[in-house]
């Protein structure tokens, strides 16, 4: 499937967004992986795996905001990530792959019971939620190299 199809299926709409706006959702991002890393070191994991799914939620929206495109707010998460994967392709794989796990893991610790992230995986959800933003800020930064990102 084409990521044009999610503007097809209504999943995505058209919508203006400033540069300058782009550059605030990345800065919110940028935001969540210093309190994610500020978690880590308190040893406070669960924290630190909601704080970097976030981030790499943000960056993703910026992506799509960057492209005059927003997702609808039903099922924006499912959107923004099918986004990504459909977009960014191959070079993403992996990327996206773990992100599609980090919010079903994401759901679960909000709405389930039981579920422990331990140290290593806060650790690892922090080193993909990082490489997942940077690569995101340098795919905008080619799209317009005039401005300067974060």
């Amino acid at each position: 499937m084409n990521w044009k199809k999610l503007l097809e299926n209504n999943s995505l709409q058209k919508k203006k967004v400033s540069f300058r706006e782009v550059e605030k959702v990345l800065e919110k991002a940028y935001k969540c992986l210093k309190a994610a890393n500020l978690l880590l070191e308190a040893g406070v994991e669960e924290s630190v795996f909601k704080e970097t799914y976030d981030a790499m939620i943000l960056a993703g929206r910026a992506l799509m905001f960057s492209l005059g495109l927003k997702p609808r707010t039903v099922g924006s998460h499912t959107t923004t990530i099918d986004f990504c994967e459909l977009y960014l392709g191959k070079d993403f794989g992996i990327l996206v792959a773990k992100f599609k796990k980090m919010k079903q893991k994401r759901n679960y610790l909000i709405y389930g019971i039981g579920l422990i992230i331990s140290k290593t995986e806060a650790e690892n959800s922090l080193k993909t939620a990082e490489e997942f933003v940077e690569k995101i800020s340098e795919f905008i930064r080619k799209k317009n190299p005039q401005k300067k990102l974060i």
